[in-house]
């Protein structure tokens, strides 16, 4: 009977030895999926602004224009969208 006690005491103390040696590992570990997905963010952008640049199209450019001037300029200044549209148009939306 004293066996069985010795035995449920060192076994319920070393489940939550192993669970600390775990959380440890998972500390590391999702530092590491961090930098992996920030490694891959960085890359993705670099992709994209590489395609903003090489881009040429005008019809994006011009969408692009147009979210920019609904953003900027509310429906009561239609004249001010216009221009600002034709602005950015012409600077190639930039």
């Amino acid at each position: 009977m004293r066996f069985a006690i010795a035995f449920l005491f060192v076994a319920a103390t070393l489940g939550p030895a192993t669970a600390q040696g775990t959380a440890q590992g998972t500390a590391k570990n999702s530092d590491e999926v961090l930098r992996q997905r920030l490694l891959l963010k960085e890359r993705f952008n670099k992709g994209y602004d590489v395609q903003i640049e090489n881009a040429g199209n005008s019809k994006w450019i011009a969408s692009r224009c147009k979210n920019e001037a609904r953003k900027k300029y509310s429906a009561l200044h239609p004249i001010k969208r216009r221009t600002y549209i034709k602005e950015c148009i012409a600077r190639g939306g930039r």
